[in-house]
């Protein structure tokens, strides 16, 4: 009996080799059909398989492809472009630091000095050092991605104390972040006909996008201040789109409408019922006052 365990290669492989050849897994490694369904799915889900016309089809089946695949199973945000402010509680002459330590160094603007350190633009201005982050972070939600990012954004300072045969404390902020929704089926769809979208508006210039700048990851990309450029990307109608969610932040939803729409039918039901019950009493007054105008009009005796 195979161990059956989604984190299992070779029985991931076993069923894409049984496919391949157009045998029954079910009957070949004694499993039930659900759980043929489950792996199934999750073949399709990390493009491995498709089905044509009714038959299934072995995309691709190699053994290094479906490892990276299932690492990345459980993986939904990727964060990247970070760019870090980070303010020392002491001041430093950089210059005099970097010749003394014969570290290589250019400068930026005639006056700041900028090295590299672990491949990335470290800049050590005079009120706070500037790490341009060259790294993907991948996590479950925003929060994680950003997470690991702080880890390596420490590790850089580490790299650089040590570098300089300095210490000291520190506190950082991020003055630039990209997430992207990796395995975004809208993203696909743009990637597979070879379209772009691109949303800007007035206040944080170019804010989501799908330029298939990692098209393999299939993603949705969101951010602020003018990151991408293609401005002939653009298509008005879904920009207006986007923007118009986004000015009522994103709460007018399908399950909005429906609700406030049912609110909208259940308080005209209200009122309907209202307007028949004050029309009854309305109709009862203009009886009895026609009863009363009627006794008014008989002569007295």
């Amino acid at each position: 009996m195979v161990k059956e365990m989604t984190s299992n290669i070779d029985f991931y492989l076993t069923i894409l080799e049984l496919m391949k050849n157009k045998k029954n897994p079910v009957t070949e490694l004694n499993i039930s059909k659900q759980k043929l369904y489950y792996y199934r799915r999750q073949l399709k889900e990390l493009g491995f398989i498709k089905k044509e016309k009714g038959i299934w089809e072995v995309i691709k089946s190699k053994k290094e492809d479906l490892e990276h695949a299932l690492n990345w199973k459980d993986k939904k945000i990727r964060g990247h472009a970070f760019i870090w402010k980070v303010k020392a509680n002491r001041d430093y002459d950089w210059k005099i630091l970097l010749e003394n330590k014969n570290i290589k160094y250019n400068l930026v603007r005639g006056l700041i000095p900028r090295l590299f350190i672990k491949d990335k633009k470290v800049w050590l201005g005079k009120e706070s050092i500037t790490i341009y982050e060259t790294k993907s972070f991948y996590g479950k939600n925003a929060i994680e991605s950003r997470k690991y990012a702080v880890f390596e954004l420490q590790e850089t300072i580490r790299e650089l104390k040590r570098k300089l045969g300095i210490d000291f404390k520190y506190f950082f902020k991020p003055v630039r972040e990209h997430f992207g929704m990796i395995k975004n089926e809208l993203a696909r769809q743009c990637n597979d006909n070879n379209e772009k979208i691109i949303v800007r508006d007035t206040l944080d210039g170019e804010w989501l996008w799908v330029d298939d700048s990692n098209g393999m990851l299939g993603e949705l990309e969101t951010g602020g201040k003018g990151f991408t450029k293609d401005r002939a990307a653009l298509n008005i109608g879904v920009q207006n789109w986007y923007n118009d969610h986004k000015k009522h932040e994103f709460k007018v939803t399908p399950s909005f409408i429906l609700e406030t729409m049912n609110g909208i039918q259940q308080n005209q039901l209200i009122f309907d019922k209202n307007i028949i019950k004050h029309q009854k009493v309305l109709d009862e007054m203009s009886e009895t006052l026609k009863a009363i105008r009627d006794n008014l009009r008989k002569p007295y005796k």
